[in-house]
């Protein structure tokens, strides 16, 4: 089916590349411009800046160039009018000794292949090319040139005449039949079969193209294979390389052109979450960045989808297609991978949304946090968070498929360790809210403080709050408040740490009283209120709590200290100004 969705793909998004084979879209650094009769005129370098987030950054412009019918990691293959700079001029500053009889052999090669087309076609451009190779000194101006622009090992260059010349008509005639006729040959080398993808009997591919873009998700820089029976340990009853999982030779370039395209650095269908690829599409060309909104969380964004109405959603007949993909060496891992119906996966978005949000403790304003937040909020700074992290958490929002209680227990292991600010992380607590409101039987938590919630370890949460509250009404900043002390085993144990916490409350309460009786009479009473809702369903303080209390416990606390109505330092200077007058 995966492989049969990128054939689709490819169909319905690259129907012009596909269509024309013979070329490919990549990007070009350079190009070497030639008069026409054979002189170096200058290095063109195509680049552009762009926004990338915040930052400008330096991208190279792409352009239609060939592409090679065979694989090329052994023997002479030059691609025609635009290649790899060692191919292009040879042996240059690129270049190490080591390497210098095989670039010398391979720029001979690509010389050879413009002298064949330009006799072939006549093309005055092409001749051109052959005046310029046949002067000794004006391909060495073109070597030093590039030099001087700091060329990289491994760039691509294309020749230019007044344009480049793999845009003129001679060159893009004569490098089509020289692929076809190649990459016949490359065919019949795979025998016949049926095709996996289309289950048609024909000819089969013996090898399938490289995919690129996986540097960075840990493949090489060469590409890497989906399908590929290199080695006899991979082979099946004889079967000789790809026959092991047939397909035929224009399907296998679809599912590579799908690939090589989803994988595009600059497309907006692919993130990179913890070393991660995600790929996204849908079957019809419809405008839904549905990973990019998860990973961006834009208000307004997240805000639009809220208000979709579910129902009229049931009649969406489109399909949704996500993969996650990295990269070992010289293949590629598919981690993940699901379709569902368009409709299906905004509801579950929507309903990942509505789990998230929760009141911010600083700005008292609903945020709904971005990926790279949450997945900061499960490890120490600095650490890697396992990728199965960011995979549970693209599966809740795609899916809708729970939290598992790993996540569950990271978070609560994150908050016991921090302190001050760092504890009351709104992605850390809007992830909590949302594992504990896809329990099923669960009472939903809602983005800001519930007081109609009667949960014990949830109310032992607000009281910590509160205590903590009357602690910095009474003595101000302090280096470690109550929380800092008594929250790991508050949470845990509230039995055992409350009579620690209410006797230490009772004291900075009766200085509060001494000082600011208004405000210490509001304290004492929510207290009581909370004293009184927990009475009403235990005895006392809760024992143990589970892992899912401990998290309702930490809901509770961020809840109650985002909530209004406990006020901020500000808050308590003016109400002592009032009360003075």
């Amino acid at each position: 089916m995966f492989v049969q969705a990128l054939a689709e793909y490819a169909d319905t998004y690259l129907s012009e590349d596909l269509a024309d084979l013979a070329f490919e879209e990549k990007p070009v650094r350079f190009l070497v411009e030639l008069a026409e009769d054979g002189r170096f005129l200058e290095i063109v370098e195509r680049t552009e800046q762009v926004q990338q987030g915040k930052k400008r950054v330096e991208r190279v412009q792409s352009l239609m160039v060939p592409r090679s019918p065979v694989a090329r990691n052994s023997g002479l293959h030059p691609l025609l009018a635009c290649d790899d700079i060692k191919y292009v001029l040879g042996v240059g500053q690129w270049t190490e000794v080591v390497q210098r009889q095989n670039q010398e052999e391979r720029h001979n090669a690509f010389v050879q292949m413009i002298q064949s087309a330009a006799e072939a076609t006549g093309d005055g451009g092409l001749e051109a090319c052959t005046k310029f190779y046949a002067q000794a000194a004006e391909v060495e101006k073109a070597r030093e040139r590039m030099a001087e622009k700091k060329a990289p090992p491994g760039c691509l260059v294309a020749l230019s005449v007044g344009r480049p010349l793999v845009l003129t008509e001679g060159a893009h005639r004569y490098w089509c039949e020289h692929y076809l006729r190649e990459a016949g040959m490359r065919s019949e080398k795979g025998g016949s079969g049926m095709c996996l993808i289309t289950g048609e009997t024909g000819p089969i591919a013996a090898t399938h193209d490289k995919i690129k873009g996986m540097v960075n998700l840990g493949g090489q820089a060469s590409g890497v294979s989906l399908m590929s029976f290199d080695k006899p340990a991979f082979r099946s009853y004889g079967w000789e390389q790809n026959a092991n999982s047939p397909v035929s030779p224009g399907r296998a370039m679809a599912y590579v052109l799908a690939l090589n395209d989803l994988l595009r650095g600059d497309h907006h269908k692919r993130v990179n979450p913890n070393g991660i690829g995600f790929l996204f599409w849908t079957h019809k060309p419809v405008n839904h960045d549905s990973i990019e909104t998860i990973e961006q969380a834009d208000p307004e964004q997240v805000k639009r989808l809220l208000m979709l109405d579910p129902h009229q959603l049931d009649l969406e007949e489109n399909e949704f297609y996500l993969a996650g993909v990295s990269g070992n060496g010289g293949r590629m891992l598919i981690r993940y991978w699901m379709h569902e119906t368009l409709g299906q996966v905004k509801r579950n978005m929507a309903s990942y949304f509505r789990g998230l949000g929760i009141v911010d403790v600083f700005t008292k304003e609903t945020v709904y946090p971005k990926m790279y937040q949450l997945l900061d909020a499960l490890g120490r700074k600095g650490d890697e968070v396992p990728a199965q992290c960011a995979v549970q958490i693209i599966r809740r929002a795609i899916e809708g498929r729970p939290l598992g209680r790993m996540m569950l227990a990271r978070a609560l292991g994150r908050m016991r360790v921090a302190s001050g600010h760092a504890r009351l992380s709104a992605a850390r607590a809007g992830l909590i809210k949302l594992y504990l409101n896809d329990l099923k039987g669960e009472t939903p938590l809602n983005e800001e403080l519930n007081l109609a919630i009667n949960n014990p370890a949830y109310l032992c949460g607000r009281l910590l709050a509160v205590y903590e509250y009357i602690q910095f009404a009474a003595q101000g900043d302090l280096n470690a408040s109550v929380t800092d002390r008594y929250y790991s085993l508050a949470s845990a144990n509230p039995a055992l740490a409350f009579p620690k916490i209410g006797d230490l409350g009772m004291k900075h309460l009766r200085k509060l009283k001494r000082d600011k009786r208004g405000l210490a009479v509001v304290l004492d009473r929510e207290i009581q209120d909370i004293h009184a809702l927990i009475a009403a369903r235990e005895a006392r303080f809760p024992g143990a709590l589970s892992l899912e209390d401990q998290g309702r416990f930490a809901i509770g606390y961020h809840q109650q200290r985002g909530a209004k109505r406990l006020q901020t330092r500000e808050d308590v200077t003016v109400q002592s100004t009032e009360e003075s007058n």
